[in-house]
């Protein structure tokens, strides 16, 4: 029988993530940013100014070369007062310090092994460097994992129509804290290149403890274990990372002081915005035979039009502070944009787009904007729809986004300009926003004409004796092998779902990988 609640419990006393408390020392453990065929960034955050030391070398040779960091502090990084009184007892962590380190003149596809030493402490892990365009890579997409301390213990409501009535419990299996490990153990499995997360990588960009979750996810002490010590992780802000937490909101400057947090954390190839504050919000990367790009769909103007997915979020021409970006025709972002759609289509196989709130979704946030009600949402995803005949015209492959936590695939079909010549393309469309955080079900009555898969519906929930042993919608993400094919290039779309597995009397047994039936193959000229 699928355990019940208590049972649940039970099994959770014992497989739930216990953290550990703070390093002596590093207060997140080294991690890899910005990566080039030539050159990567190495962050770590320390607890006091102490300088710390970065050796590296080519794996397998022994010429190391070692940098002294520069500690700097990072006062973004502080708790918030309410955060030091209800969690701390007035007695919070200090500001920590960041270290960046920037390794130049490396070889492509090549792999390096590294240490730093800060203080009394050590951590040692390799990476490598990203490859030319003429080789294979692998990547992996998701979003919404949405960290926090109170995930733990906390599981989503999971409607389905098929559950036995044999079994009570309408919540997940597992909490959100072990649904967003397993997912996570699953992809350290699979050793991509890189990750791509799609926006919402914590509950409230303005809480630091939420902060302390997502890095206490993805870094630690054993370089071996550290997912962020060794691949990179390439992120876009969703509306929580500008969510400044209870009682804040979307309210500026607290807004900006939240997402001030996620650029302080991560690193960026340079998108040459006029305003430095709108550095590392969107981006290009180029990375062996694809182009990715970034974007920051969090906000657009006017304020609370149609064309607006944040009503509570002001943007780049606030007063206040704000300076979250628009993204529709006549921003600064979409020439930004159009000018590097224009170039990857000439220079790469394949080109994704990720960002956060999806276009077309049956979930809550596919209603058309306006105040929050049974026809509309006030962080809708349908203004970005903007941008597909954008995509359309440049030849995008597929676009990553997340936000409804539904998986869910589009397909837009149209023509698009290839050698002076026009073609049939399609673009699907993913919300891959299964990270850790929701699964949640359609909204009853909307539809999503372009729709082509749905967890929900399509990958059926096959049940026996009281137990699932297949099928629904879970944790997961998307896998994507970009490979030579016979006549050219081929990128492999796979949806990938952590299945937990339960013994006949409601033993929990572990997690395996699985894939919806719902495998898409790009391809690309020679």
């Amino acid at each position: 029988m699928r355990p019940n609640a208590q049972c649940l419990i039970a099994i959770f006393s014992i497989a739930v993530f216990v953290w550990p408390a703070f390093s002596a020392d590093f207060r997140v453990f080294p991690y890899i940013q910005n990566p080039t065929t030539a050159s990567m960034s190495i962050l770590w955050f320390s607890n006091d100014d102490t300088p710390g030391r970065l050796t590296y070398r080519k794996k397998g040779t022994s010429n190391d070369t070692t940098i002294v960091s520069t500690p700097i502090r990072t006062d973004a990084l502080a708790y918030l007062a309410s955060e030091n009184e209800t969690h701390f007892g007035g007695q919070a962590p200090p500001s920590p310090f960041r270290h960046r380190v920037r390794l130049n003149d490396l070889i492509p596809a090549t792999a390096y092994a590294y240490e730093v030493t800060q203080g009394a402490s050590h951590f040692a892990a390799t990476f490598t460097t990203a490859p030319t365009a003429k080789q294979p890579i692998r990547f992996i997409a998701y979003a919404d994992c949405e960290t926090e301390p109170e995930s733990t213990g906390k599981h989503v409501k999971w409607v389905s129509d098929l559950r036995p009535s044999s079994v009570l419990d309408s919540t997940y299996f597992l909490d959100q804290t072990m649904g967003y490990g397993e997912n996570l153990a699953v992809i350290a499995a699979r050793r991509p290149d890189f990750i791509a997360i799609a926006g919402d990588l914590v509950e409230s960009g303005g809480e630091q403890r939420d902060w302390d979750e997502f890095w206490l996810h993805n870094t630690n002490a054993d370089g071996r274990q550290s997912i962020a010590g060794q691949i990179p992780i390439l992120a876009t802000p969703g509306n929580h990372e500008y969510y400044a937490g209870p009682g804040k909101g979307y309210n500026q400057p607290d807004s900006e002081r939240a997402i001030t947090r996620f650029r302080t954390y991560f690193e960026f190839p340079d998108n040459q915005a006029d305003d430095a504050r709108q550095k590392g919000r969107y981006y290009r990367v180029d990375y062996g035979p694809i182009t990715l790009i970034a974007l920051d769909v969090a906000n657009n103007s006017p304020n609370q039009s149609k064309r607006d997915t944040n009503f509570m979020l002001v943007g780049e021409k606030d007063p206040e502070g704000g300076r979250a970006p628009a993204f529709g025709p006549g921003s600064r972002q979409y020439a930004w944009l159009e000018k590097q759609l224009a170039d990857a289509q000439h220079k790469s196989k394949f080109t994704f787009v990720f960002f956060h709130h999806v276009p077309y979704s049956v979930g809550p946030h596919g209603k058309s904007p306006g105040p929050r009600d049974d026809e509309h949402d006030n962080q809708s995803g349908v203004p970005v729809r903007v941008l597909t005949p954008l995509f359309m015209r440049y030849g995008v492959d597929a676009v990553l986004a997340g936000h409804d936590e539904i998986w869910e695939r589009s397909e837009i079909v149209g023509m698009t300009t290839t050698d002076g010549k026009q073609i049939p393309h399609t673009i699907h469309f993913y919300d891959i926003g299964t990270g850790g955080d929701g699964l949640r079900a359609p909204e009853a009555g909307l539809k999503n004409k372009y729709q082509k898969f749905i967890a929900h519906i399509d990958a059926r929930e096959i049940w026996h004796d009281g137990v699932l042993v297949d099928g629904g919608k879970h944790y997961g993400h998307l896998e994507v092998d970009v490979l030579p094919g016979k006549t050219g290039w081929l990128a492999i779309l796979k949806p990938v779902y952590i299945f937990p597995l339960f013994s006949a009397d409601g033993t929990f047994l572990g997690n395996e990988r699985r894939l919806y039936n719902d495998i898409i193959t790009l391809s690309s000229s020679p």
